[in-house]
């Protein structure tokens, strides 16, 4: 049985494949297997990837569903399978460094406190690099470095007092002399504990993750579809007691849609979602309310409500002017899924080993 499972959720994207693929192949890691999970895609995405991995000597199988079912159903289809001590969720838009796996499964056998481990992640300015890409070799690590940026993409997941969740140090430059103070401190710096990982690509240890499981032995909430999934994920292990890390020193390069400003300010983050397609805008909105409900204690709802109501009273006035269907359809949402989310913060509260007091350092 292999060390590690990789879970590669697809959709419509075959301008990334040859990159992933020619990524995975290059990882000085081989002990793992691949899952790939197809949310019905109609390009030319299942046919790269095949052509990709034929006589690869990778370990992989592809699921493929009749419809999109999102990237909380497609992990969860990929997690019901797992039998090893590891387990990686991974976005096609991504371009792992060599020795990514490597420098994370080493983490993770020496860290045995660790529940999630993530690399820095960079910004990839993947139509640079798609534009040099002949089509012809699908391991050249040269033209995928040309869209390499010294921009961040994201350290973790941050949270602020109302509760709204960043991409840490987002869009700032990753340099000695950068002008963020918090990456002036933490460069060099060889690991950074944070509240939680990005759910683009992170890894997981399945034996803790199993005791935080959703109703129905689910890792992410399926109703959720996508986005937020990893803020879900970073509060149901902070709450039993776990520990989630960023390895600064190991790198992969994200080409991310639907980014977060670099400003930290309510205003450009409610301005943000004015750019925001609607279908990244609808599930962020309502995922977001139902993961606080899932996951917070009524002692810091109650000593912050000002805070947390304020900023999502500002946010449901800004989007009912400005793309009123995302509130509608959201709430809509949360109305017919009520049933499971009570189910699921059931769980989740059961699932606690850590005091209201120990979350809070993680408010900024």
């Amino acid at each position: 049985m292999p060390k590690l499972t990789i879970s590669l959720v697809v959709h419509n994207g075959e301008n990334y494949i040859q990159f992933i693929i020619s990524s995975l192949k290059l990882q000085t890691f081989k002990d793992w297997e691949l899952i790939i999970i197809d949310n019905a895609s109609t390009d030319q995405t299942v046919e790269l990837l095949e052509l990709g991995l034929k006589d690869s000597g990778i370990t992989y199988r592809i699921i493929r569903n009749s419809e999109n079912f999102g990237f909380a159903v497609g992990h969860n289809q990929a997690f019901a399978e797992v039998k090893t001590p590891y387990f990686l969720l991974l976005n096609a838009d991504m371009y792992l460094m060599p020795d990514v796996l490597e420098r994370m499964t080493a983490f993770m056998d020496m860290h045995q406190d660790a529940g999630a481990v993530a690399p820095r992640l960079m910004r990839w300015d993947f139509e640079r690099a798609r534009l040099a890409f002949n089509g012809n070799l699908l391991n050249n690590f040269e033209v995928a470095q040309t869209g390499f940026t010294s921009q961040i993409d994201a350290i973790g997941v941050r949270l602020f007092r109302n509760r709204r969740a960043v991409e840490w140090q987002t869009r700032q430059t990753w340099a000695t002399d950068s002008e963020s103070k918090a990456v002036r401190e933490m460069y060099g710096l060889p690991i950074l504990e944070v509240f939680g990982v990005s759910g683009a690509l992170a890894m997981l240890r399945k034996s803790l993750i199993d005791k935080i499981l959703l109703p129905g032995n689910n890792l992410f909430d399926p109703t959720y579809h996508s986005y937020k999934e990893d803020l879900d994920l970073a509060y149901r292990l902070r709450n039993a007691g776990f520990v989630s890390y960023v390895l600064l020193d190991a790198v992969a390069y994200h080409d991310r849609t639907g980014a977060g400003p670099k400003e930290m300010g309510d205003y450009a983050a409610l301005k943000n979602k004015t750019n925001q397609p609607y279908f990244v805008s609808y599930h962020s909105y309502k995922n977001h309310l139902r993961t606080l409900y899932k996951n917070e204690y009524w002692e810091n709802i109650l000593r912050d409500f000002p805070f947390i109501f304020w900023y999502e009273f500002k946010k449901f006035i800004y989007l009912l002017f400005t793309n009123p269907k995302v509130v509608i359809n959201g709430w809509g949402d949360i109305i017919r899924n009520w049933k499971y989310t009570k189910e699921a913060r059931h769980a989740v509260v059961s699932s606690r080993h850590l005091h209201w007091q120990g979350i809070r350092r993680w408010f900024l």
